[in-house]
């Protein structure tokens, strides 16, 4: 029997990660299509948290990621007004010792380009995606703007918060939708004094009354410092995808930029000023909850469930993408299903993305404009703040994609009896019926009232 092909549509983090981990652990055959005629430039400089350090480590990137990035082991809170630090939040994993990486997303985006490459994975550029549809019980159709259909066995939707792939096929209705924020970010050279700081460790989050700058160096020279802002603005404007500020409107954006956050304290106001050229990104989101897969096709990263802002998207959508690439690879092994996988995905990662989803709505308000009291009584509890929520919350520094358990055998589900599922998925024959209670409870989710019964199909 011939390997299965898998489409996907998407040429960031996701769709690069998932192509990578269907390699190393199937034996599916991934072709990417990418809507742009080259690699990205745009976005800034991401924060890769613990878990993603350990997706590349399992990968053999990890050393070569360091040498391009900045290690981040605390977020320093800093007062953009006064320069005083507030409070710091520990990004490194306790137990492993993996700390978090800033690094540039067009930087990182090539190292995994050249990963693909020596994975022998084909990247095919200047594929608008028109359309989805289903071929057969066993294909599925990715419909291209010039005429192109790519028939494949599966079809991985990485196209981010604007799906296509979501929106022609697996979700029409759930949209997105502006959240009231948007960012900009740009680079600057390491301003004197900066190093010196007291309190600054390489990375620092200043807050304001008009929003909230990061300030962080990206590589281990910690000569460029990137710097990104998270502020309320009513309508976005430009490009739903982002632009960048040049000329005039460039100057009038630095203008504004500076007045916002150039503040009281001459450091941070130096690193703002330092900035040439902004480029910006309005902040979209998507309804919580939504549908991640339908028949052959799934949804992964921000096109399955962008959250508000500091919600680790990218770190998120990578996981996403190794977690599925290691259950196609299991399904394989077992001879299960496409739904089985897509579920079994959904069951693992659903959970994981509400907490980051909830978490990241309470910090994004921090972003938002507030008055000069608020602004001060915020400072100063912050201390307390840091202290309860961190102990409380933490960040899942400890979750491990490349390792973390994959659950049971995988199987499908037809209407038949809840009675004949708990027989074919625990034993050879029924449990007692005063153990039945229980048994549905162990086994999760599934509801009860569909009657099931388990079969094993090859995908």
């Amino acid at each position: 029997m011939p390997p299965q092909r898998a489409t996907i549509i998407g040429l960031g983090l996701s769709g690069a990660l998932l192509a990578l981990s269907l390699r190393r652990s199937s034996s599916t055959i991934p072709t990417i299509y990418e809507l742009r005629s080259s690699p990205s430039t745009l976005g800034g400089a991401i924060n890769l948290t613990p878990p993603v350090s350990r997706i590349l480590e399992s990968l053999g990137l990890l050393t070569s990621a360091k040498e391009i990035a900045f290690e981040t082991t605390e977020i320093g809170i800093f007062s953009l007004y006064s320069g005083a630090k507030l409070g710091g939040l520990p990004f490194v994993d306790a137990e492993t010792g993996h700390s978090s990486l800033r690094i540039e997303r067009s930087l990182l985006l090539g190292l995994l380009l050249r990963a693909l490459e020596e994975a022998d994975v084909q990247v095919v550029f200047g594929k608008r995606l028109e359309g989805v549809r289903d071929v057969d019980e066993g294909r599925v159709a990715a419909v291209f703007a010039d005429g192109e259909e790519v028939e494949s066995e599966l079809l991985f939707g990485c196209d981010g918060i604007h799906s296509l792939v979501r929106g022609a096929y697996v979700e029409p209705e759930r949209k997105a939708t502006y959240s009231g924020l948007s960012s900009a970010y740009g680079f600057s050279a390491s301003p004197e004094g900066l190093a010196e700081k007291g309190g600054f460790e390489g990375t620092a989050v200043a807050s304001g009354m008009r929003g909230s700058v990061i300030v962080s160096y990206c590589g281990p020279g910690r000569e460029k410092v990137f710097v990104g802002a998270v502020m309320e603005v009513k309508t976005p404007e430009g490009d739903r995808d982002g632009w960048r500020g040049k000329g005039a409107m460039g100057a009038e954006a630095k203008k504004e930029l500076v007045e916002r956050f150039g503040g009281g304290d001459p450091v941070f106001r130096k690193v703002v000023d330092g900035v040439e050229e902004w480029s910006f990104f309005p902040v979209w989101v998507l309804p919580n909850g939504g549908t991640y897969w339908k028949g052959r096709t799934v949804l992964v990263g921000d096109a399955a469930h962008a959250g508000p802002p500091g919600g680790e998207g990218a770190a998120l959508a990578m996981e996403d993408a190794v977690v599925l690439g290691r259950l196609v690879g299991k399904a394989e092994e077992e001879g299960a299903s496409v739904e089985a996988v897509f579920r079994r995905y959904e069951e693992l990662r659903r959970g994981r993305v509400m907490e980051n989803y909830t978490r990241a709505s309470a910090r994004w308000e921090g972003a938002k404009n507030r008055s000069w009291l608020v602004q001060r009584c915020m400072e100063f509890f912050m201390w307390a703040f840091l202290m309860v929520y961190w102990n409380n919350k933490g960040w899942g520094f400890e979750y491990d994609a490349a390792n973390v358990e994959l659950g049971g055998k995988l199987y499908v589900t037809t209407l038949r009896s809840w009675k004949k599922y708990v027989w074919a998925t625990k034993r050879p024959s029924a449990p007692p019926r005063s153990t039945r209670s229980s048994t549905k409870k162990m086994l999760g989710p599934v509801d009860a009232k569909s009657a099931v019964v388990t079969k094993h199909l090859s995908l």
